[in-house]
């Protein structure tokens, strides 16, 4: 061990506990439940493991940026793990944790005073039933010797923390050391040596200057630098925000702070007491947004709850953590997974802070703004400072891809081949006509179920990238119009559930991958990893997905909107005949907004005079901001008349419980959604089947999916129409040609 003779102050932590190891993330988020500690993510390998009390080992977080607040509610219950061994800096997993410290054992829960909290403080405040030392340690070993621990995979492991502290500021150390409790294991110093791993991730020094933090070359600098040097005394929920930030920023290495232009709260969603109270104290601190801030779904319905039959304790703590956000100054006309649908939607280049898994990666690859996968809790301190860490893809160069995902010959041979056979338009280059092309192609993919690549390949693509920036090939090749912002916005959502990355490339479609010059000069300056994806890759995501599929066919519930449903710009310039079966009202020579996917749903239900069967129900989550534009239109009153119901302010991965989701355990849920096929699992606790909303449709009219007409893959899962066969797309135009 290092010497300690010009130290003043050496503490040690010696802690043995069982190991856990997997090479595969969690999302601790839908994949750890807060209450038992025990994983619930049906497709992790440590499914049914409790971690409470455990050496947790694996590569980093993944998924959801509400992972720090389930960390958060594991500490205060007492069911989070002892350690944390990391391969990869999490920084949303080490947010959790440093919340706990400020704001539940920190000098602020030691105050005597009152406790009413003003009116958005419920009855009576959380019973805290852990110390400071629930807190785990969080260390991250870098890929050696993450590999090292995982290949030797001892029953239980030792970690000693040494921290040591002289008289000057400077003269600060913390070190961590491991043992294995294999003794003959060399590859992690056997024998008992002891080998120095890395500094724990909570007890970093400040890496910030104490003024001038902000980087105001903007010109907005002068009221967002670090309170301790603001000329305006600063509120207490400032201080609290500032030093909330200074902490997670000294894990990335940040030497600055830059402005923001707006802010999206993920941590609005009731996840359980110690979320609620976080976001009063904030209240009761004088906390105000400094940003334009919007507010992501929430846990209910805000305004519906009690029509949709959720319980009132359920209802009073989601809408108290509305309430307080509210307070805080965040918008109340929000309450939407899928910010980017808004009016507020940021512009390519703008520095923004995003909580929400799908609306960052969305925000950062389609649209080019600038946000890293901010940890919920942190989103809030950063809006009510106006600032976020000069780090990550807000950074230039570290926006470049760092693995190529090459899906070129999967759709070259079985995607184009399928689409072609079944009447599809294959041109993938303008021409002139684009509107009418773009329309009759995103509607011919919805009729014959297409519309499923796009999570499918979202959440194997997710997977494949390993924690890095994915350069993907091949997209470029399908037809006009059918890479659709609907499409991206499913591919996102699933990408956002199996990567940790906050961002994507796909060449000649995302705006900072445009062009053949701009391709050619990534792929140049790139020196990483090369994947192929392979029909077997995507059957594999497909099985994944639908992990529902059983002895029954059955469908209970159709859940749509998973990110919510959304409102897209369309200009006819004239009635469009060939579409006529899809599009609502062909007379029309102008529609000034187009709610796509409801269109597009009310025209599949209309294929034929089928009602919904009786034993199904149909629910769809969309923002307040959609919902008006489609009863402006319509749409929505048409769809309820065929029994779709409409919820708002909360989306499917906060409906958990009966009656919105089914009460029978045995039930089936069936989605089009990537993300919730993924969480919905471990969730519900239901059978979770996946399709495309033409699957959807049908089974509501037939009460069960219909699964005879796809190639069985094995049991568990069931492939596509379109992804059932090889073939080689030159060989089936020729052939076409011959016939014709």
């Amino acid at each position: 061990m290092p010497s300690t003779s010009t130290k003043q102050t050496t503490t040690t932590t010696k802690i043995t506990r069982p190991a856990l190891y997997s090479t595969t993330g969690i999302s601790f988020w839908g994949g750890i439940d807060p209450l038992t500690g025990t994983v619930i993510d049906q497709t992790h390998p440590l499914v049914n493991q409790c971690i409470t009390n455990k050496i947790l080992c694996i590569p980093s977080g993944r998924g959801s940026c509400t992972g720090s607040q389930v960390m958060l509610e594991l500490i205060l219950n007492g069911k989070g793990p002892r350690a944390l061994v990391l391969r990869d800096v999490d920084s949303i997993l080490c947010t959790g944790a440093i919340v706990a410290e400020e704001f539940f054992f920190g000098d602020y829960d030691n105050d005597d005073d009152d406790d009413d909290g003003g009116e958005c403080q419920t009855s009576e405040k959380m019973t805290l039933s852990s110390s400071s030392s629930s807190v785990p340690i969080i260390c991250a070993v870098g890929e050696e010797v993450f590999m090292r621990l995982v290949q030797d995979s001892s029953d239980s492991l030792t970690i000693i923390k040494t921290t040591e502290e002289g008289a000057g500021e400077d003269d600060y150390d913390n070190n961590i050391y491991i043992q294995s409790s294999s003794s003959s294991s060399s590859s992690i110093g056997g024998n008992g040596e002891m080998i120095t791993i890395t500094k724990d991730l909570l007890k970093l020094k400040d890496t910030l200057p104490e003024s001038r933090s902000v980087n105001d070359d903007n010109g907005v600098g002068d009221d967002l630098k670090s309170p301790s040097s603001s000329s305006s005394l600063p509120s207490e929920a400032e201080l609290l925000a500032m030093r909330t930030i200074r902490r997670v920023a000294s894990i990335s290495g940040a030497k600055e702070l830059i402005p923001i232009t707006s802010a999206h709260i993920d941590a609005v969603t009731y996840i359980g007491p110690g979320g609620l109270e976080f976001a009063q104290r904030l209240v009761e601190l004088g906390g105000k947004v400094k940003v334009k801030t919007t507010l992501n779904s929430q846990s209910c319905d805000r305004r519906r709850w009690k029509e949709l039959g959720v319980t009132a304790s359920l209802a009073r703590n989601a809408n108290s953590v509305g309430d307080a956000y509210l307070e805080l100054g965040c918008e109340g006309t929000s309450f939407t997974c899928a910010p980017y649908l808004l009016p507020s939607r940021p512009k390519k280049g703008e520095n923004i802070i995003w909580g929400e898994s799908n609306a960052v990666v969305y925000s950062n690859s389609v649209i080019g703004a600038r946000t890293e996968k901010y940890a919920d809790y942190f989103d809030i301190c950063a809006a009510i400072v106006g600032c976020v860490p000069n780090v990550g893809v807000h950074v230039e160069e570290n926006r470049a891809p760092t693995i190529v995902i090459d899906a070129t010959e999967l759709i070259q041979d079985h995607l184009l081949p399928s689409f072609l056979m079944r009447g599809g338009n294959t041109t993938t280059k303008s021409t002139g006509n684009d509107d009418t092309t773009t329309t009759t192609t995103r509607t011919f993919m919805f009729q014959h179920g297409f519309d499923s690549f796009f999570p499918a390949m979202g959440w194997t693509c997710g997977n494949l990238s390993e924690g890095g920036i994915p350069l993907i090939l091949g997209f470029d090749c399908l037809p006009v119009g059918t890479v659709s912002d609907d499409n991206l916005k499913a591919f996102c959502a699933a990408f956002g559930t199996t990567g940790s990355a906050p961002l994507f490339h796909m060449a000649n479609i995302t705006p900072e991958a445009m062009g053949d010059d701009r391709i050619s000069e990534m792929l140049l300056s790139f020196d990483g990893r090369r994947v192929e994806v392979t029909k077997k890759d995507l059957c594999e995501s497909y099985k994944t997905l639908d992990s529902g599929r059983g002895d029954s066919d059955d469908i209970a519930l159709v859940a749509l909107g998973n990110p919510h449903l959304r409102c897209a710009l369309f200009l006819f310039i004239q009635p469009l005949p060939q579409i006529t079966q899809f599009i609502l009202a062909t007379s029309l020579v102008f529609i000034s907004y187009s709610v796509e996917e409801l269109v597009i749903l009310s025209k599949l239900i209309d294929n034929d005079d089928r009602s919904k069967h009786e034993t199904v129900r149909v629910i769809a989550t969309l923002g307040r901001h959609i919902q008006s534009k489609g009863d402006e239109l319509g749409l929505t009153q048409k769809l309820e008349s065929f029994g779709v119901q409409f919820i708002n302010d909360t989306c499917w991965c906060m409906l958990l419980e009966p009656p919105i989701i089914p009460s029978n355990p045995k039930s089936a849920i069936l989605t089009n959604s990537g993300k919730y096929a993924h969480y919905g699992p471990g969730l519900t606790n239901r059978r979770v089947r996946f399709g495309s909303m033409y699957d959807c449709v049908e089974a509501a009219k037939s009460g069960r999916v219909e699964s005879g007409a796809n190639e069985s893959i094995g049991s568990g899962g069931s492939l596509p129409q379109w992804l059932g066969r090889s073939f080689s797309t030159r060989r089936l135009v020729r052939s076409i040609k011959y016939i014709k």
